[in-house]
């Protein structure tokens, strides 16, 4: 391993500086936008802000949207995959037979996916009560994307310039 580090030390700090310049300049980016664009809607009268709030926040939540979402959720998580494959090789040291296979597959799989069916059975039957939870959850993800996730990078990039500090000079 050190020998590997020896060769590689520089080549990594040099791609951590470069990864370090390029978080801080996106996440300086990112806050000055969303600051300004806050207090660009601040600086609006109440009736043109809430005009404004009303066009971009008037979404209803349908079962086919729902559908979309579990769909693009279940492709980007393909690297869940992971736990079913050990599944199916810790299964498959015990020789099953093709019926108990099965069953284990079955139950597997109503563990896996059994969030994905209590939402929506949450969302046929509270469906009003789903859309204010799903709001308000729209409003804090925007928050948090908007202002912890630039001063998240920016700690990062931080983090990989001390590192590419200590390795380069």
């Amino acid at each position: 391993m050190s020998t590997y580090w020896t060769v590689l030390a520089f080549p990594t700090a040099l791609l951590a500086f470069i990864i370090g310049s390029v978080l801080i300049w996106y996440s300086i980016r990112s806050f000055l936008i969303n600051w300004k664009t806050r207090q660009f809607l601040m600086d609006k009268s109440d009736n043109e802000s809430k005009e404004l709030e009303l066009k971009f926040s008037d979404k209803k939540i349908t079962p086919a949207s729902l559908i979309s979402i579990g769909f693009t959720t279940t492709v980007v998580e393909f690297s869940t995959a992971a736990p079913f494959i050990a599944y199916l090789t810790v299964v498959q040291q015990f020789q099953p037979t093709f019926g108990q296979l099965l069953v284990l597959l079955l139950i597997y799989n109503l563990i896996f996916s059994w969030p994905l069916f209590a939402l929506y059975f949450l969302f046929v039957g509270f469906q009003t009560t789903f859309e204010k939870i799903y709001t308000h959850m729209t409003f804090v993800l925007q928050m948090v994307s908007s202002f912890l996730l630039p001063i998240l990078f920016f700690i990062i990039a931080l983090l990989l310039l001390i590192f590419a500090k200590k390795i380069i000079f």
